[in-house]
């Protein structure tokens, strides 16, 4: 008998809330390695989604699947970090205790997260700043320690929701930037991140899924990896033409479109 060499498989994934269905026959799967961008219109299920690949199915949710496999943990609980949107950073704590709040959960040595910590805050530009209150960082700085966070407890799986949607469209593109020089997923982890964002999705992953209206179905898989035209695929199958001006999903075209700039920067 082989063994999938898939870090996460979904087979026909249904999320039903009473008599409303948010997912429908939902299937896919990650290599390790990858870097995978969930992009699709407002309620189509993407934050659901992910979710129930972290356990974490909202309260009503009728979930049924053939298959939901994620790594688990030597504690058989699954081994994935999960990023809501917005930073949730608890605003008594200063910056590294923030950032150990996962590892502590996780059960984590304390000693060995400490050094782990600073060390993740030196790289994601938050060096000299462990002292800080929240409040004291700006939005990009804010995003930057609730990702090391999540990174921290160094689970293969990351699932990040809309990890830089609060902030303005200059910072948001600054942080793409910062967060495409980083290799999260590793050799042998994966991400997946929930996006509107057509040309974050893009910039920062190797695979985009597009999901239709709700109830939310995968209607494109594409690996975008030096893809000509992969842009115009995906804005196709967002039921955008490739001369709109705006560069996110449907719901967020108007609102953003005039401080948006169609450049990829790979």
């Amino acid at each position: 008998m082989t063994t999938s060499p898939d870090l996460v498989a979904v087979r026909s994934l249904t999320v039903r809330f009473g008599s409303l269905t948010a997912l429908s026959d939902v299937s896919f799967s990650i290599a390790p390695g990858s870097f995978v961008a969930v992009i699709g219109p407002s309620g189509c299920g993407k934050s659901t989604l992910l979710r129930v690949l972290a356990g974490l199915a909202p309260a009503g949710a009728a979930v049924s699947a053939d298959e939901i496999r994620v790594p688990l943990g030597a504690d058989g609980r699954r081994a994935t970090a999960w990023m809501p949107q917005g930073d949730s950073l608890l605003p008594w704590r200063r910056a590294l205790p923030n950032a150990l709040v996962g590892a502590r959960i996780a059960g984590l040595s304390r000693d060995a997260s400490s050094v782990r910590a600073r060390a993740l805050l030196e790289e994601f530009g938050l060096g000299g700043f462990e002292r800080a209150w929240p409040h004291e960082l700006s939005g990009g700085m804010r995003q930057r320690l609730a990702l090391a966070r999540t990174c921290l407890p160094g689970q293969p799986v990351l699932l990040l929701d809309e990890p830089f949607g609060a902030l303005d469209a200059l910072t948001r593109r600054r942080m793409n930037a910062w967060l495409a020089s980083l290799a999260l997923a590793g050799p042998s982890g994966a991400v997946v991140l929930v996006t509107h964002d057509v040309e974050e999705a893009l910039l920062l992953a190797d695979r985009v899924l597009v999901m239709s209206e709700r109830p939310g179905r995968i209607v494109l898989d594409l690996d975008v990896r030096g893809r000509a035209g992969a842009r115009e695929q995906v804005l196709g199958a967002l039921g955008l033409g490739s001369s709109t001006a705006g560069l996110a999903a449907p719901e967020r075209v108007a609102r953003d479109a005039p401080s948006r700039r169609p450049t990829r920067a790979r």
